[in-house]
């Protein structure tokens, strides 16, 4: 996440992060409660896996290298991919 922003961002991720995580684990714990009343609790893990595996896709999708560590300057393209390990 902080690659993607300037340092001067750092906080602004920081608190959605804070955020999003903290929403999640509230609504997901009612949530789950309101499913496990309805359904019963294997049906209920059973449709929270289900929902778990739907956000691999766009998890997969978004992959990118990291390049660069918070604070840090970009990593030179020979450090990334030595050549140097191909040659007997």
């Amino acid at each position: 996440m902080y690659a993607r922003v300037a340092p001067e961002g750092y906080g602004t991720v920081v608190a959605m992060w804070n955020f999003a995580y903290d929403a999640g684990m509230g609504v997901g714990a009612v949530g789950f409660g309101l499913l496990a009343a309805g359904l019963g609790y294997p049906l209920s893990f059973a449709c929270t896996a289900a929902l778990m595996l739907t956000a691999l896709v766009p998890a997969l999708r978004d992959r990118t290298p990291a390049t660069t560590s918070p604070g840090s300057a970009p990593v030179p393209k020979a450090a990334r991919e030595p050549d140097h390990l191909d040659k007997p």
